[in-house]
C-alpha cells in the first residue's frame, strides 16, 4: 500500500504514514500503475455477468462463484437467471472500486 500524501510504500495495516504522519484513509494504486478500467468490468458485466466474469476480474472471487453456481445449476428455471441477471445490473451500476478498494480508472 501507499500513502496518499507523500507516495511511500506502507504496511497493509499501517494506521499512519511513518514518513509523513498522515492517517490512512484506503488503499491507493501504487505511483506509476493504473487501476482496472471501469469500461472492461462494465462490458464484461453486459456480456458475461451472468457467469460472475465482471466480478473474478475485479477481484471478487466469492461473488463470482456464486453467480457462476447459480446460473450453472439453476439455468433451466427463469426466476433464478433473473435473480443473477438484476444483480449484475445493480454491481454494474453501484461497484466503483475493485476488492483491494482501488478505484477503477
Amino acid at each position: 500500500m501507499y500513502c496518499s500524501n507523500c507516495a511511500s510504500e506502507m504496511s497493509d495495516k499501517a494506521v499512519v504514514c511513518v514518513k509523513c504522519g498522515v492517517p490512512v484513509t484506503g488503499r491507493f494504486v501504487a505511483p506509476g500503475t493504473t487501476g482496472k478500467s471501469r469500461t472492461a468490468y462494465v462490458m464484461l458485466g453486459i456480456f458475461l455477468g451472468m457467469l460472475g466474469i465482471h466480478n473474478f476480474y475485479a477481484g471478487y472471487g466469492g461473488k463470482g462463484v456464486a453467480q457462476l453456481l447459480l446460473t450453472l445449476l439453476t439455468g433451466w428455471l427463469i426466476v433464478p437467471l433473473l435473480v443473477v441477471w438484476i444483480w449484475v445490473i445493480v454491481e454494474i451500476c453501484t461497484v466503483s472500486v475493485d476488492a483491494q478498494g482501488n478505484a477503477f480508472s
